[in-house]
């Protein structure tokens, strides 16, 4: 349907065109002058409103689908890069919180579990709603940030992340807590 309405705007054009606004006929010896190319021009125009009405609905359709269709890709870019964004945040507060870890360092047991902890009850504390859920929760930012993390040879799982998600079940890592380590870290 849009394609014979695009193709009959398309021949309307090109038959409304000013080169042959008027057309010569001969009678007898006395050219006569027919103006059906005004004719044709003053049609187009009438028809302007009514083919933009038509138009303008079904190309408004298209784009639509074509947004519905983009939109969830874009949503879980965007959605991943908050996560990822947060991660980072996440991971660079632990470090700064805890006594012996720094940024390139390799961390041994007893404080990249800290280090994971307090990583993680930030994000918790900080995050929106929406981000912690895509993240996985604080399971899922715990072992997003032991993945992130250089550890050193003694590390695993079962040492280092399990204790910091007892830890953060636990709730030992308080907000007030948290308030007061980001005070001193930014002086």
């Amino acid at each position: 349907m849009t394609r014979v309405l695009l193709l009959a705007a398309l021949a309307l054009a090109c038959v409304a065109s000013p080169s042959l606004a008027a057309e010569v006929a001969s009678v007898g010896d006395k050219a006569v002058i027919l103006p059906w190319g005004d004719w044709l021009v003053a049609l187009a125009v009438s028809l302007r409103e009514p083919i933009l009405t038509i138009l303008i609905p079904i190309i408004a359709g298209y784009a639509i689908q074509a947004i519905r269709k983009v939109y969830p890709w874009a949503a879980l870019f965007l959605s991943q890069r908050r996560v990822e964004m947060m991660l980072e945040a996440a991971v660079g507060y632990g470090l700064n919180a805890v006594n012996g870890a720094a940024k390139g360092k390799t961390l041994s047991v007893n404080v990249a579990v800290p280090v994971i902890a307090k990583g993680t009850q930030y994000v918790i504390d900080t995050a929106p709603p929406a981000v912690i859920k895509a993240a996985g929760g604080a399971d899922g930012i715990a072992a997003r940030i032991f993945r992130k993390l250089d550890l050193d040879d003694s590390a695993s799982e079962a040492a280092v992340l399990v204790p910091a998600q007892e830890k953060i079940a636990a709730g030992t890592v308080s907000a007030d807590e948290l308030r007061d380590a980001d005070r001193m870290v930014r002086g």
